[in-house]
């Protein structure tokens, strides 16, 4: 049987509580049994009985009562050795029936305490108006105040915590917009804000595998038609033709294939590899001389993976490549302390203004290439998720003549 946490906390307080007590009485009854409080109670004794001499008229001890009860506040009744009524500083206070030779006595009928004096004689003390509690009684409202307030404090300790498991549960039963509260700064507002986080991410990747598939769908289908109707219409002198373009059209299902499965794993965070020193100068004049792009600038290194980097400039020259017009595409390398910094520049017709973050979504297509070869959409979507994965990112910058894209990169 699974126990509520609060519930949990709170017996262990009320545990705790009693465990206290009991230690608490278990002292209290060995240091009084000690000399000192032994010692305090024949020095009262012995006071007392020379305030109250044996030797005085009855109506002068009465007037001594009378006297000590007005300073203290209380009410007085002294009896002798055989328990015989001597005098009262008013109404006379009853005499306990079993009487003991030490301390302090609690007559709990009439909750009046009694005190043997030095000469034998006794002294019953009351205080008029008030109640003097028995000591269980005192505990029990003493432990039931504090349970009480340990219930509230254990309740509220764990109502959030609750709160949490529900948003949980929302969220693996299909609510993806589930999200804890986030309340105070302790570890329970920690572990809400660590869901919301995460809940946050996995809806992301979600959306993304989604939109992926979405649009995978759609762009399937034209290669397959392609494919379809090139094989109904083949001919025997024409298959050479025929056997070009179905060529064409594989390899675009096969590029189209590889950039979804590298975004897939990119979104997922699976492609993990150690970082190692790259020399982005040198990578940019590698991979550009298969464009025939204009490359310049100065030597930057910088800790990264270079598989990855070779697909962003890739990417980045078949862009600036289908759009380019009468220019080769230009790359050039900066970089201070910080950051590195990639511009590839084309002097194509550039991107209106609302649309220049939509191109970076999967299969968003702002302008139509010229070129043989059209695009999917995902090139500059890898290209931001690749610069990201190396804590960068890469933005549309407005160009005099052109479009640029400008990739930052953590050193």
């Amino acid at each position: 049987m699974r126990h509520k946490l609060y519930l949990q906390i709170y017996f262990a307080f009320i545990g705790g509580l009693l465990i206290f007590v009991l230690m608490g009485g278990l002292a209290w009854k060995t240091l009084s049994e000690g000399d000192e409080p032994a010692r305090f109670r024949a020095g009262m004794s012995l006071l007392l009985a020379e305030a109250l001499p044996p030797d005085q008229a009855s109506e002068g001890l009465q007037n001594r009562l009378q006297k000590l009860a007005g300073t203290v506040e209380v009410e007085l009744s002294l009896y002798s050795r055989d328990g015989g009524h001597i005098a009262s500083s008013g109404p006379q206070l009853p005499l306990p029936k079993e009487r003991y030779s030490r301390g302090w006595d609690h007559d709990h009928d009439y909750n009046n305490f009694t005190l043997r004096l030095d000469d034998g004689r006794w002294l019953v003390v009351s205080h008029p108006g008030s109640h003097f509690p028995a000591p269980l009684f005192a505990i029990a409202l003493l432990l039931s105040v504090l349970a009480g307030a340990a219930f509230r404090i254990s309740k509220r300790l764990t109502c959030r915590l609750e709160q949490l498991q529900q948003q949980v549960d929302a969220f693996g039963q299909g609510d993806l917009k589930a999200r804890a509260k986030v309340r105070g700064c302790d570890e329970i507002a920690t572990l809400a804000m660590r869901f919301n986080h995460t809940a946050e991410r996995i809806e992301q990747l979600i959306d993304a595998q989604k939109h992926i598939l979405s649009g995978a769908s759609h762009e399937l289908r034209s290669p397959l038609t392609r494919m379809r109707m090139a094989i109904e219409l083949i001919q025997p002198d024409s298959i050479a033709s025929s056997k070009s373009k179905l060529e064409a059209d594989i390899a675009e299902l096969d590029d189209l294939v590889d950039e979804l499965l590298l975004a897939s794993r990119l979104d997922a965070g699976s492609i993990v590899k150690p970082f190692e020193v790259i020399d982005l100068l040198a990578l940019a004049a590698e991979v550009g001389a298969r464009y025939n792009a204009d490359v310049s600038g100065e030597s930057v290194t910088i800790m990264g993976d270079e598989l990855m980097l070779r697909r962003l400039l890739r990417n980045l020259l078949e862009n600036g490549s289908r759009y380019a017009l009468h220019r080769p595409v230009s790359i050039s390398v900066t970089g201070n302390d910080q950051i590195a910094v990639i511009r590839v520049c084309d002097d194509g017709p550039g991107i209106p203004e609302p649309e220049r973050e939509k191109i970076f979504e999967p299969f968003y297509q702002a302008r139509s290439g010229s070129g043989k070869h059209g695009s999917v959409g995902l090139g500059l979507s890898l290209v931001r998720k690749i610069a990201r994965q190396h804590r960068g990112d890469v933005n549309y910058v407005e160009a005099d003549l052109g479009s640029c894209f400008e990739v930052t990169l953590a050193k």
